[in-house]
């Protein structure tokens, strides 16, 4: 499996830009109008940025908060240079987002033997048979060859962790946690051993019980909690 096929690449994301793109100037052509952006926006811009930290301080942080801020920065500058830095900003968070919901979704490429590709994704092995008694479309489903079947793990292993992110629901944990035990069976691993490793590293340099965190030196931290 190439790097390219894996759910929420760069390379997929920048192609369905680009293709959107296209059919835009194809609609309605090659269009310009005046930016509209005004000094105004700052105050907007700068309540974003408090709405980022405080939902950062409260662990909420969500990519509404961070492309709301991007959005806004950009549009409360007049200078044609530094409102085109924003912009990109804004657009590479926009792209990020993007990425995050394809882990989500935990889909790939597949490329057959005559070139063709077709969406897919790894799943427990009772869904197909889930599948086909709802009544609905009979559920097709392949197996994956050795190459592959890690690889298609770890894009579960992203998909699992996103939902996590995304919902906050504990259940997501369980989910998580029978990629991993995957993963590690790959790895010819139990989950007794598994625990065993997990348990020696807590002895030695414990858990998070403490909730500690680690203050690094300024020199490191780029944007504080902004992923750009």
């Amino acid at each position: 499996m190439n790097t390219e096929d894996v759910a929420g690449s760069l390379q997929a994301v920048l192609a369905d830009v680009a293709a959107e793109r296209d059919a835009q100037d194809r609609l309605w052509g090659v269009q310009e109008f005046p930016d509209g952006s005004a000094p105004e926006y700052g105050e907007r811009a700068d309540e974003a940025k408090r709405d980022v930290a405080a939902a950062w301080s409260r662990g909420e942080l969500t990519w509404r908060h961070i492309l709301t801020e991007e959005f806004y920065e950009a549009l409360a500058e007049t200078d044609p240079e530094r409102l085109r830095t924003e912009l990109i900003q804004t657009a590479a968070v926009a792209v990020k987002w993007v990425q995050s919901l394809d882990r989500r979704g935990g889909a790939t490429l597949h490329r057959s033997r005559s070139g063709a590709t077709k969406r897919e994704k790894l799943v427990r092995d009772r869904i197909p048979e889930i599948i086909d008694g709802t009544g609905g479309t009979a559920a097709r489903s392949r197996t994956a060859q050795d190459g592959e079947y890690e690889s298609l793990l770890r894009v579960k292993l992203y998909e699992e962790a996103g939902e996590y992110v995304a919902s906050g629901n504990p259940a997501e944990l369980a989910d998580l946690l029978e990629v991993i035990h995957a993963l590690a069976a790959t790895h010819g691993i139990n989950p007794a051993e598994l625990e065993r490793q997990r348990a020696a590293k807590a002895e030695e340099r414990g858990g998070f019980g403490r909730r500690l965190v680690l203050r690094l030196p300024t020199d490191v931290v780029a944007d504080g909690p902004l992923t750009r």
